[in-house]
């Protein structure tokens, strides 16, 4: 944030081009980002306003009240790059508000990371590939209760339950705490069966 300097409104300049265009130079105001270098400002005849400006803490900022479209590269030669964002130092933010989606579609997609790419949703994340499906490292993990990948390389929920106890042994409910059915997953259904079992086998 810019530091707050004394107001100075006799450096102001106002050009206004009629009722729908104004450049608003030095305007002395302080804002978040301290005040205005430049601020341009458009409305429409349906009120929808376009601002552009440059703050005194360095931050340009462009808003408009309906879409924003950027379009490049139409006269490049084929494969050239038309569009380029950087963050020299931080980081780069996309957010699509209001249950939005966020979109990129191309011939091919790379995402690279020099260390880490993680994926996080709140419910599901879906990976389909109408030829191949490929996932290959040194270390490939995975990990949950249910689905035929955890069965496969880890064995069904019954399996894991059992796992570990001797040929001819009992099923009590303190084994299954043992090993982490009951406390481990502390789910009150699954409390509810060991507890079923255990009254059962014991």
């Amino acid at each position: 944030m810019a530091k707050r300097t004394t107001e100075n409104w006799e450096g102001r300049s106002i050009h206004s081009y009629g009722p729908k265009f104004r450049i608003d130079v030095a305007n002395p105001e302080t804002g978040a980002n301290g005040p205005d270098v430049y601020k341009i400002y458009a409305v429409t005849d349906n009120k929808d306003v376009n601002l552009c400006s440059l703050t005194e803490g360095g931050t340009y900022q462009l808003h408009n009240d309906k879409s924003l479209e950027i379009v490049a590269g139409m006269t490049n030669p084929e494969g050239a790059v038309d569009i380029v964002i950087t963050g020299m130092k931080g980081d780069i933010l996309i957010t699509a508000m209001k249950d939005g989606q966020v979109k990129i579609k191309g011939a091919n997609i790379v995402l690279q990371a020099d260390e880490d790419i993680d994926l996080i949703a709140g419910r599901n994340i879906n990976i389909n590939g109408k030829a191949k499906v490929l996932l290959r490292g040194n270390k490939i993990q995975a990990d949950g209760l249910l689905g035929n990948l955890v069965e496969t390389t880890s064995g069904n929920f019954t399996t894991r339950i059992f796992e570990g106890m001797k040929s001819g042994g009992k099923l009590g409910i303190d084994y299954l705490e043992t090993v982490g059915v009951v406390a481990g997953i502390g789910n009150p259904a699954v409390g509810l069966a060991a507890n079923v079992l255990g009254s059962v086998l014991s």
